[in-house]
Formats: C-alpha cells, sequence, structure tokens
C-alpha cells in the first residue's frame, strides 16, 4: 500500500448522541426493521410505554428465530429436530403437556411471578426451576420450559435467556440497515479495516467517577496525564464519566469552575490537548435536562463552556452514547447497574454455576439486548427514546462505567469493558485497545 492510499485512522472517529440516533422497528410481516414515522418526543404518550416492551420483544423473538436450534433447515422434517416456540395463548385445555415459552418476566399481583407475551399471560412456579447465569428482574424476556398443570400455572422446570447473536450474523442479516445515523463510511470499509488492525498504537483511555471537586482526583488525573504525555504512544481518546463531583449539593458556580480548572490542567499538556479527544459523559448525579431519566442530555454549555473553547476535542456526549472509530461500533454507558440489578432480581444468581458476579451482569445485559433492563418504575426512561439503549446489533465493544470491581472480558464476540470507581479504586482505570479488541487495568498511585 503507498503513502497516498494510506487511512489516517484518527479522522475515523465519532460520537453519537442518544437523542439522534435513528428510531428503528422491527416489521414482523417484512422481517426487516423499518425506520419510524413517527418523532420522538420526551413527553410521550400512554402508547409509547407499551410499544417499549413490545420492540424490545419482537426484536429479541427474531434474534431467536435465527438461532440454528430455533430454526429448521429445509431437510428437518420431524418436530423434535428443533425447538419449538409456544404462545402462551394456546396453553389453554392442554393441561399436564410439556412445552417451550418466551416472554417477559413480569409481577400482576403482588408475589406472583408472571411470564406475559404479545397476546396472553400465565402464571409460572418457579419453586423447582433450575435456571442460568444471569440475572432476572421484572421486565426481563426469558426462555421457560415446564409443564402447564391442573392449575392453570405453568411448572418451570429449566430457565434461561434467549440466546445472544454476534454483531457479525447481525450483519449478515441486515447489512443494508444503518442503526446509528451516520450513512456511509468515510473510506472504503475493507481500507479501514485493514488500517484498523494495523494500528496497534491506538487506544481509549476510560475514566468513571470522575469527581472534580476532590483535589486528590485532580491530583491524579495530573499524574495520569503526564504519564501519557511523556509516553510514546498517545491516547486517541479519553473517556471520562461522571459523576463529576461528589457533593451533591455543590453550588453550580463550583461545579463550573471545576470543569474550568480541568480545561487549564489538560492545556498543559500540549500533546493530549491536541491530538486526544476528551468525551465526557454525564453519571446521574450531573445537571442535564434529562430530570432523572434515561437517556440524559449532555452536560450544559453553560457548565462548560471555557472547556469547549479551549479545548477543542472535547465533546460533551449523552449517557448513553455511541462512538464509531473506523469500522467499529462502541457504547459507552454511565450507570450503577450491577447493584441495581442484584436488588430488583427477582431470581438471584446461581453463584454454583458461576461464581463471578460480574459475569453475570454482562451476560444480563448482552442477552436482553438492552442496557438497562430493570423496571421503569426503578430507572425510569423516557419511552420514546428506549430504542438508545438497545444492544442490537451488538457493538464491538461495551463501556459499562459502573461503581463495580474492574473488569474486562469477551462475551458473545463483544468485549465489555468497567474501568471501576476512580477514587475507591486506587485510581485505576482501563484502557481498550481497538486493534485487538481487549482492554488492560492501569492504576495511578499516589504517594
Amino acid at each position: 500500500m503507498s503513502i497516498d492510499d494510506r487511512v489516517d485512522v484518527t479522522q475515523h472517529f465519532d460520537v453519537v448522541n442518544a437523542f439522534d440516533m435513528p428510531r428503528l422497528r422491527f416489521n414482523t410481516i417484512r422481517k426487516t426493521f423499518t425506520q419510524s414515522n413517527e418523532k420522538p418526543n420526551l413527553l410521550a404518550d400512554a402508547n409509547e410505554k407499551a410499544a417499549l416492551y413490545r420492540d424490545r420483544l419482537d426484536i429479541i423473538k427474531q434474534r431467536i428465530m435465527h438461532n440454528e436450534h430455533f430454526c429448521p433447515s429445509s431437510t428437518q422434517v420431524a418436530d423434535d429436530a428443533y425447538l419449538k416456540l409456544t404462545p402462551i395463548k394456546t396453553l389453554i385445555g392442554r393441561d399436564r403437556e410439556h412445552f417451550l415459552l418466551f416472554g417477559m418476566l413480569t409481577q400482576l399481583e403482588e408475589g406472583k411471578i408472571f411470564m406475559e407475551d404479545e397476546d396472553a399471560h400465565v402464571e409460572l412456579d418457579i419453586s423447582q426451576c433450575q435456571k442460568n447465569s444471569g440475572m432476572y428482574t421484572d421486565g426481563t424476556f426469558v426462555l421457560a420450559e415446564g409443564t402447564y398443570g391442573d392449575d392453570h400455572i405453568f411448572h418451570v422446570d429449566e430457565m434461561s435467556f434467549p440466546p445472544g447473536e454476534t454483531r457479525e450474523m447481525t450483519d449478515t442479516y441486515y447489512s443494508g440497515v444503518d442503526f446509528l445515523g451516520l450513512n456511509k463510511l468515510k473510506a472504503d470499509e475493507e481500507r479501514l479495516k485493514a488500517e484498523e488492525v494495523k494500528s496497534t498504537n491506538v487506544f481509549f483511555v476510560t475514566v468513571s467517577n470522575v469527581h472534580l471537586d476532590e483535589p486528590r482526583v485532580m491530583k491524579a488525573l495530573r499524574r495520569l496525564f503526564d504519564g501519557y504525555e511523556n509516553d510514546t504512544q498517545i491516547p486517541l481518546a479519553f473517556i471520562l464519566c461522571g459523576d463529576f463531583c461528589k457533593d451533591k449539593s455543590i453550588d453550580p458556580e463550583v461545579y463550573k469552575e471545576n470543569f474550568s480548572a480541568l480545561a487549564d490542567l489538560i492545556l498543559e499538556f500540549r500533546g493530549l490537548a491536541t491530538h486526544s479527544y476528551f468525551v465526557f459523559v454525564p453519571g446521574s448525579g450531573d445537571p442535564t435536562m434529562a430530570g432523572g431519566s434515561l437517556p440524559q442530555t449532555p452536560i450544559p454549555k453553560y457548565f462548560t463552556e471555557r472547556m469547549r473553547q479551549r479545548v477543542r476535542r472535547a465533546i460533551f456526549a449523552s449517557n448513553p452514547c455511541r462512538i464509531r472509530y473506523c469500522t467499529q461500533d462502541i457504547v459507552v454507558f454511565r450507570e450503577d447497574l450491577f447493584s441495581r440489578l442484584w436488588r430488583n432480581s427477582l431470581l438471584y444468581p446461581d453463584m454454583t454455576q458461576e461464581d463471578d458476579p460480574t459475569k453475570h451482569l454482562v451476560r444480563t445485559v448482552i442477552d436482553q439486548g438492552h442496557l438497562c433492563p430493570i423496571p421503569l418504575s426503578v430507572r425510569p426512561i423516557f419511552w420514546a427514546f428506549d430504542h438508545a439503549l438497545r444492544l442490537y446489533p451488538l457493538p464491538h465493544a461495551l463501556i459499562l462505567a459502573d461503581q463495580c470491581e474492574s473488569f474486562g472480558m469477551t462475551y458473545e464476540g463483544t468485549h465489555c469493558v468497567c474501568p471501576g470507581s476512580f477514587p475507591t479504586s486506587n485510581f485505576s482505570w482501563r484502557t481498550y485497545y481497538p486493534a485487538t479488541r481487549v482492554s488492560e487495568k492501569w492504576y495511578s498511585l499516589l504517594r
């Protein structure tokens, strides 16, 4: 490849805010995704709430039907050659028969668990249920195998999440669908992919809970920036996640001054200020226009004016947001998701199968195809913008900025990264390397 044919991968970096993502719906008749003609509204009517769950169900169900265990080939004739889903409404009059159901877990009555699909619901008996790994909450979609009893209760023998679908498989079905709204790549995809793999010196730094009102955090950031400034490799991007203040009752002017102080700190390191992107993702304690619901809007310009003016590659994003780097899609989400899932589980994870709790977290999020699979009463979501929290197709990398212990693991082809809490983890962070799709944990120990 000649010098003229080389692609500058640093120019192929785009951030997509949640409110700019196209609203796609799965058309069950045409078997593809189509753009919704309805413009999403923050103050949506009640129909949008019903559509939220229906859309989630439709997407997961079509994903199930792609799976080889559920999709009979043309050579398969016998019914027992593949798994067959039974609609709940057809259970009536079929007592003591064995079925496999798909639907959403819900609590229609206090103390009772039900499963609901497009047309009906049935009460579940899970007293003898064996479950696979994951955290099962109100609103999660599951596969349940068992017997419909004379008591009109479905007695579950085994429960699991729907099988996942890798990004590569999704692309084979919907190669022409633009899920991010970025249209075509800026260069030939094969050339861009080749340069992406060769650019092993490109990496992202992810830091969470960047409390700018804590002097020790600012000191740790100075050491972090200084280390990269004097290194031979400068990060393409710093992904800094909130909350950006520890004190929830902080004065707005002080909050604004803290960002100005961070801008001054960044400008001390000319290499970083010139060549690195700085992506700021708000936490639940940061001032946004979302009012405590997801997705969160970017931090208002009033607080970040100096940063925007002086740090030319500063980007204030929504929560969640998406990053397109070359051919890779990366999702960034700041939420204390593990603790919320654990507290609201209807069925707790089977730790005998998997004793690493973070793997249960990752499997729940990936298999549900959604960033926040917990009840709306626990974590409100703007109904008309639920599509911005979907994980379909799966991203190449998922940054879950949680307060749980730092981790990096790959599941269903997606590398999942949690940097941990910067102030409470010896000022640790993680770096993500797109060329190899792996991450590493780093420390900035203060003496």
